[in-house]
């Protein structure tokens, strides 16, 4: 066999290779999924991020005939989650129901385990606002004399955290700067164990997602003062926002939405913001989302939720740089 030949040989085996390749990528493709799928949480079971992943993944299995497994990995103010995300394999089979931290925790930290870059967005799913909550025999019948109080007595008030960096905790300690008071941040592993605590008189007050105070407030275990949003929430009735009480500038929220490693082949990208954007977007659960206390954020593409997403986090970089908070 001549050289020239073996050369075309060669080159022929390297093309049928490829192509071999590429139309099994394409057919992996088609038929995703085909087998289980996780969606990891970075918060305990209970809390807010962990609810609605789980419903969506319920909603996936039941569409797409494969097992949607919610996978609960607490800790590190969601890294531990986004860690594990971004050492999956980028074929749609792992992902992550996450939120605003996976861009915030940058800014506590000079050295993390991922990058922006190493995320790719697929869709957002809605926003939620927290409320000032205390517990029922809190001596405090508003947010001014909790505040007098701490004024009087530095660092003698404790308030709980969804995690060191999280949302609760950017919430407090921005509250603690406009107030001019020092309370103490006690870290917890999610939304729920954060709430409870208040519940259950461990913490002295926190800033709770709508939704997970909720029934603590229903049941009342747990006192509201004051929601920290531009407008009242529609789920909380008779609650002023802290603005109104004498803090303009406590306007904080948390986006939830589904990630993916980066380089998830866009066909499954594509599929999973339509199956996200459908369910969200339904009138069932955009009246579960309002009635929660939640903004539904449906029918965002890939692209704009990346768009989105990079403005929050600027916003709250303006926010959180001032207050020379490290967590390394």
């Amino acid at each position: 066999m001549t050289l020239i030949r073996i050369k075309q040989l060669l080159t022929s085996l390297i093309t049928m290779a490829l192509v071999a390749c590429v139309a099994g990528a394409a057919h992996a493709q088609d038929n995703y999924p085909s087998k289980p799928v996780r969606i990891l949480v970075g918060f305990a079971p209970g809390g807010l991020t962990d609810v609605y992943a789980r419903l969506f993944a319920a909603h996936m299995q039941a569409k797409l005939g494969q097992p949607f497994i919610v996978e609960n990995k607490p800790g590190a103010a969601t890294m531990i989650a986004t860690q594990a995300l971004v050492r999956s394999p980028a074929d749609g089979y792992t992902l992550c129901f996450c939120v605003s931290n996976v861009l915030t925790n940058s800014f506590f930290r000079d050295k993390m385990p991922y990058q922006p870059t190493d995320l790719a967005s697929v869709g957002l799913a809605f926003r939620s606002t927290s409320v000032l909550i205390v517990p029922d025999t809190s001596p405090f019948q508003n947010a001014a004399q909790l505040v007098d109080f701490a004024k009087k007595n530095p660092g003698k008030l404790n308030y709980s955290t969804t995690g060191a960096g999280g949302a609760t905790h950017i919430t407090g300690e921005l509250f603690s700067s406009i107030a001019n008071i020092k309370a103490t941040a006690v870290h917890y592993k999610g939304a729920s164990p954060a709430t409870i605590a208040v519940g259950t008189k461990e913490v002295d007050f926190t800033f709770s997602a709508v939704n997970t105070a909720k029934p603590l407030l229903q049941d009342g275990k747990v006192r509201a003062f004051g929601v920290a949003s531009e407008e009242r929430s529609p789920a909380l009735q008779g609650v002023p926002t802290l603005a109104e009480k004498g803090f303009p500038a406590l306007s904080t929220g948390v986006w939830y939405g589904l990630m993916a490693p980066a380089g998830t082949p866009a066909p499954v990208v594509e599929l999973l913001n339509r199956e996200l954007n459908a369910y969200f977007s339904s009138a069932a659960m955009r009246e579960r989302i309002v009635a929660g206390g939640e903004i539904p954020l449906g029918n965002m593409t890939p692209q704009q939720m990346e768009e989105y997403i990079s403005k929050d986090a600027e916003m709250l970089r303006k926010v959180i740089q001032p207050l020379n908070i490290r967590l390394d």
